[in-house]
């Protein structure tokens, strides 16, 4: 998460959507009185070229995976109606399946990770197995994006970029609050080895229990779920 006094704009950092990637390329441009929140884990701190390229600053009370009616209620009222505010959305059919490869990641040492990693290397039909582990995962406590946009269930930011479009979606804000475009580092990839289309790890329950959850993402983005 980012307040940029400097140019006067709030990045809200949203969960799975390349957020990591566009804090690091936003905090080159900051500087002074700028927050930037720290990284959970630094080890996702370096490009391709093993540069270090995320830059915290005056974090304070600020967390990286704030929402914005939290953000609200710790700054100034003008600087939250008067600074350019944006975030990142993404397919959530397509989000929920990175979340999932991101959490078993996260977690290798419980005994259901360990068989899922165990299953995943498996050379005859690893798909079905990680099919039924996710469909465990679509329906366990995870979190949607709507706190990082929406307020009261409308939206309430300036800006929201798309993942599918990242690229020309952040040159854009680059644009629009006058600063160079620039190239986004990639970071944080590489979790999936097996890059099935999403749309392999469904079946009917599992994507009308997205769905639901993301109902605020279809009806504010008009995502629809896409068969490869």
């Amino acid at each position: 998460m980012i307040i940029s006094h400097s140019h006067k704009f709030i990045f809200i950092k949203s969960f799975k959507t390349a957020g990591t990637s566009v804090e690091a390329a936003l905090s080159e441009y900051c500087c002074g009185e700028d927050v930037v929140t720290p990284l959970g884990d630094y080890r996702f701190n370096r490009n391709d070229s093993g540069e270090w390229i995320h830059h915290s600053m005056n974090a304070g009370s600020f967390h990286q995976h704030d929402g914005a009616l939290t953000i609200r209620s710790k700054i100034p009222a003008t600087v939250w109606s008067e600074y350019f505010k944006f975030s990142i959305t993404r397919n959530p059919w397509d989000r929920a399946v990175s979340f999932f490869f991101w959490e078993n990641r996260q977690h290798p040492a419980s005994g259901r990770r360990r068989r899922f990693y165990h299953h995943l290397g498996l050379g005859l039909n690893p798909l079905r197995e990680t099919r039924r582990l996710f469909s465990e995962f679509v329906h366990s406590d995870w979190p949607t994006n709507d706190r990082f946009y929406t307020i009261d269930d409308q939206l309430c930011v300036d800006f929201v970029i798309r993942y599918e479009r990242l690229a020309e979606d952040f040159d854009e804000v680059c644009r629009m609050m006058g600063m160079p475009v620039k190239g986004l580092p990639y970071l944080k990839s590489g979790i999936r080895k097996q890059r099935y289309h999403y749309s392999k790890y469904y079946d009917e329950e599992s994507k009308a229990s997205v769905a639901e959850r993301h109902k605020h993402d279809i009806r504010l983005f008009g995502y629809e779920f896409e068969q490869e």
